[in-house]
């Protein structure tokens, strides 16, 4: 009988052991990109797959080759799969070519996943220059003012398109309605950087932007440092002459 009773109060707490582990177990994390190689002007995608929902939110790093580590990224967690698709693009300017490691953590589990940045010499604008082209597309700057901002950031090589042969010269500045039409569709990602850097070409071709040689700014002014709102300061201030 003492056996039995003793075999019973084992078994008892086997099982409860047994559940304990189960309730209190780590659960898993594994995170994968889309491409195991990116290029300037390509969207980082990602996918986080969890063993179960425990309501928190995993939490991204990510490392470049020489282990300096970006700020925590929240991401939430409501499947058990859930596909992240940057809204961003690589820029050579936020990431240097090389190697990048992906860090996910997630409720006491972790993950790594690798990627290259490489340079296959895709055009790629900056994407605050999109707020730029907003203030001409709304109104809020002229032709004039559009025009030689952006033959200024192309003469810094902010933006830049293919080399135009036999540019024209032109007296008045009066930029094509389609140029217009196109720098929207590109203000709500409908056309590429690439479609929006042939418009730029042709007003160059047509001599409506004019690109300055061998100006520098005043005051050593880094445009590649700056932020849009410096750069319209600036440039509305006349303290960018092109």
């Amino acid at each position: 009988m003492k056996i039995k009773t003793g075999f019973a109060i084992f078994m008892m707490f086997s099982m409860m052991i047994a559940s304990t582990s189960v309730v209190y177990a780590t659960p898993t994390v594994s995170i994968s990109t889309e491409k195991e190689i990116y290029s300037y002007g390509d969207f980082l995608s990602f996918t986080i797959q969890v063993s179960e929902i425990t309501g928190e939110s995993a939490i991204l790093y990510i490392i470049d080759e020489s282990g300096e580590k970006s700020s925590a990224i929240p991401i939430p967690v409501t499947e058990l799969k859930t596909k992240v698709p940057s809204p961003f693009p690589f820029e050579s300017n936020v990431y240097p070519l090389g190697m990048y490691t992906l860090e996910i953590q997630y409720s006491g589990g972790s993950s790594m996943a690798e990627f290259e940045l490489i340079d296959s010499g895709n055009i790629v604008i900056p994407l605050w220059i999109r707020e730029f082209a907003k203030y001409w597309y709304n109104g809020a700057i002229t032709d004039v003012e559009f025009s030689n901002g952006i033959g200024f950031l192309i003469k810094e090589g902010i933006i830049v398109v293919p080399e135009t042969q036999n540019q024209k010269t032109s007296d008045e500045v009066i930029i094509p309605e389609w140029i217009k039409a196109n720098t929207g569709w590109w203000i709500d990602r409908q056309i590429s950087d690439i479609e929006f850097a042939k418009g730029l070409e042709f007003l160059i071709k047509e001599g409506i932007v004019v690109v300055p040689q061998g100006q520098g700014t005043s005051g050593d002014v880094k445009v590649l440092d700056v932020e849009l709102s410096s750069f319209i300061k600036y440039f509305k201030v006349g303290i960018i002459t092109v």
